[in-house]
């Protein structure tokens, strides 16, 4: 089993919707590997006869090996989510986690569920899952139920109609599929930012946030007025220092509203992007080396939730030196 799960950092992994039918031999090593082998979860409670029924999520590594996996039941249930170890702290359980949620949502589920085992519940804490009830024994290992509410999504907006999305009074959601979709919506979203704008990016990709349009976007929202504030915070600065990027320049001449920070070590295993304007809109990617994500320009509640997370990360992060040296 070793042999599927040594990491390089060079070496990306993908996530993807299979059925129990089509890669049941695939889903059951990684069970048996992490549950049966590693935490001795007994054959009979493993194998417990709902999985041809469930929605399974399939990680994979650049090799096409099979690196983690977990499920859903129709109900909403999310389990069984086993990563191989060397895997572990990567954001593989992560992107898992919200492709699972995304599905639930896009089937309009009002929540989601699940038992997380006790040593996991921060992971699902930060992914604002709410812990109820007491402790209790499953196959011998300490679990806490728990859940998250859910936002309807309303409907889908066809990429073609991103001009019409008005922030904060569109409902529904665009499906963002490549590069210049992601590009576009953030611009589009930001020019019509007046208060707000938290962007959570890894590396400040410049093919979408170094353009021209998407400054003018940032420096017209942070002069609004005098309370308009753009707060970014980036996990890795190296790239920005190294090859420049134009939002350093507009941070410099704009120093008291837009702020630039490195993530603390602790968030340095997040993969995802996404960003909040004005409290209201969103525009997320469950991982930054791929494009594949969502836009909602009026959806409060989710904005509510990803703000939290925002904002818990900003608490622990602090201004990064080397930007600080390039304001000068």
């Amino acid at each position: 089993m070793s042999t599927l799960s040594k990491p390089t950092d060079s070496k990306p992994f993908k996530t993807q919707r299979v059925t129990w039918q089509n890669a049941e031999a695939e889903l059951r090593i990684l069970r048996e590997f992490v549950f049966i082998k590693e935490q001795n979860v007994p054959l009979e409670l493993e194998w417990d006869g709902k999985d041809e029924n469930a929605i399974h999520v399939l990680a994979r590594d650049e090799k096409g090996r099979g690196i983690g996996t977990a499920r859903m039941t129709m109900d909403g249930h999310i389990g069984r989510m086993a990563v191989l170890r060397t895997w572990r702290r990567r954001g593989v359980g992560s992107e898992m986690l919200i492709a699972l949620i995304t599905i639930a949502r896009a089937r309009q589920l009002p929540r989601v569920k699940l038992d997380a085992q006790t040593h996991a519940v921060d992971f699902y804490l930060r992914h604002d899952f709410v812990a109820q009830g007491e402790i209790f024994m499953d196959a011998n290992i300490p679990h806490q139920h728990m859940t998250r509410n859910l936002p309807s999504l309303d409907v889908n907006i066809n990429i073609n109609d991103l001009p019409k999305q008005v922030l904060g009074e569109t409902r529904g959601y665009i499906d963002l599929k490549g590069l210049e979709d992601n590009k576009q919506a953030a611009i589009h979203m930001v020019t019509q930012g007046r208060r707000s704008l938290n962007l959570f990016t890894p590396n400040l990709d410049p093919r979408i946030f170094d353009n021209v349009d998407f400054i003018n976007a940032v420096k017209k929202l942070a002069i609004h007025n005098s309370r308009s504030k753009v707060n970014i915070l980036i996990l890795d600065p190296s790239e920005v220092v190294s090859h420049g990027h134009r939002i350093v320049e507009l941070a410099r001449r704009i120093s008291s509203r837009i702020f630039i920070h490195r993530a603390d070590e602790e968030d340095q295993t997040t993969v995802n992007t996404f960003m909040i304007v004005d409290d209201v809109g969103i525009i997320r990617r469950a991982h930054n080396d791929r494009f594949e994500g969502m836009a909602e320009f009026n959806n409060p509640a989710e904005a509510r939730l990803l703000l939290k997370t925002f904002n818990e990360a900003w608490e622990r992060s602090q201004p990064e030196p080397e930007l600080r040296r390039l304001y000068l």
